[in-house]
């Protein structure tokens, strides 16, 4: 008998090549775990595990910071740069997806794609 059902893994990088797929501008995509591993890469670069760990830092800054000043759950993260945007969103329970495009890109589309992208994720995990 043929196991069909695809594991965790599989499932993730189907979820980032469709990301990638419907926004040819994203410069890169990481899903990271709450530890700072990077547990899957849309664009594979050398420095995916520094990104990893640095989004999952941001997350728990900006999770305190959020609390600290009674604004409810953290939806996201987005860091505007010269050259690049980035966004880090929650994942599931233990999981962040960041995403990075041009600076000048247009951002209405894709932040829709990456939320959709994150609950396919958090269905995954969860």
């Amino acid at each position: 008998m043929t196991d069909n059902r695809k594991n965790n893994s599989q499932l993730l990088q189907e979820v980032l090549d469709e990301l990638l797929l419907h926004n040819q501008t994203i410069l890169s995509a990481i899903v990271a775990s709450d530890e700072g591993l990077n547990v899957a890469s849309g664009l594979h670069h050398d420095d995916d595990a520094a990104i990893a760990l640095t989004a999952s830092d941001l997350v728990d800054a900006a999770s305190d910071f959020s609390n600290r000043l009674d604004q409810g759950r953290l939806n996201r993260i987005v860091l505007e740069g010269e050259r690049r945007t980035t966004m880090i969103v929650k994942a599931g329970a233990r999981t962040v997806l960041a995403v990075s495009v041009p600076a000048d890109a247009k951002l209405g589309l894709i932040i829709l794609s990456v939320r959709l992208a994150a609950r396919r994720i958090t269905e995954i995990f969860d």
